[in-house]
């Protein structure tokens, strides 16, 4: 499928959806934010990708969203015009937050307001040095959106959480991987190895369990520990009933490498 505002290329069951308004440092319009959508909303039924890369185009991740754009389209906002854009920006981060697929945000740039908490509804964040983060939202007046107030607490706790978000301030690539914003932080030069590298490791690891993985992890949220125990058995049921199982069984008695093929 042909987009305006993204690309999405699909090799090697890797899935890289990449942000592609690099003149506007990838902010994200109306149009973008319902390509995201749809593109995450496919991908979710796509077997053959056990993999999804999220990026920028050109030197930012995402600058947030398009405010000119927006004052463009709707120069006297009202509480209603807000809220239908919101709605939709919830569909996207949602339909993000939801793939069964491990994802990677890989953040080649500065990632703001809404770049930020797209990152955020990621399962695993690279950045390179040269990115920056920041919850700029209360510049402008405006409460953090796409997710970051339920996600940033969960990933960094309350107290920084609550500075980010009340400063606004710029976290440099450095800082993120000390407050465990970032998985990982790497040299610019080395950024794009190791996002591949990492996105293949992902893509051959035995999918379901990883999906399984991902749904436990977002039920311990609000599960009892009683009830927990119960999804795991059921996940765990459910993996032990696939070939990767028997093949990561296989590959240890021995003694070798298991090949997983994600079914």
């Amino acid at each position: 499928m042909a987009y305006e505002t993204i690309i999405v290329d699909t090799k090697d069951a890797i899935a890289r959806v990449t942000l592609n308004r690099p003149d506007t440092l990838n902010a994200m319009n109306q149009t973008m934010v319902g390509e995201l959508t749809s593109a995450f909303t496919a991908l979710a039924e796509q077997s053959d990708v056990r993999a999804v890369v999220l990026t920028g185009a050109g030197r930012a991740f995402s600058s947030g969203g398009d405010i000119r754009g927006m004052l463009a389209a709707a120069p006297e906002s009202t509480a209603e015009t807000v809220r239908t854009m919101i709605e939709r920006v919830n569909r996207m981060v949602l339909a993000l937050y939801d793939l069964p697929q491990p994802v990677l945000a890989a953040i080649n740039g500065p990632a703001h307001g809404l770049g930020m908490s797209l990152t955020l509804a990621a399962d695993y964040r690279i950045a390179a040095m040269s990115a920056s983060f920041s919850q700029a939202f209360i510049k402008i007046g405006l409460i953090p959106d796409g997710g970051g107030t339920f996600l940033l607490p969960r990933i960094v706790g309350w107290a920084c959480a609550t500075d980010l978000m009340l400063t606004g301030r710029t976290v440099p690539a450095g800082e993120a991987k000390t407050i465990g914003l970032v998985h990982q932080t790497i040299a610019d030069a080395e950024f794009a190895k190791t996002v591949q590298l990492c996105a293949q490791q992902f893509a051959s690891a035995p999918t379901q369990a990883i999906a399984r993985t991902k749904a436990l992890l977002r039920s311990s949220r609000r599960a009892d520990f009683a009830a927990q125990l119960d999804l795991e058995l059921n996940h765990q049921a459910g993996c032990a009933v696939t070939a990767d199982f028997r093949e990561g069984v296989t590959a240890f008695l021995e003694k070798r490498a298991p090949v997983f093929t994600g079914r």
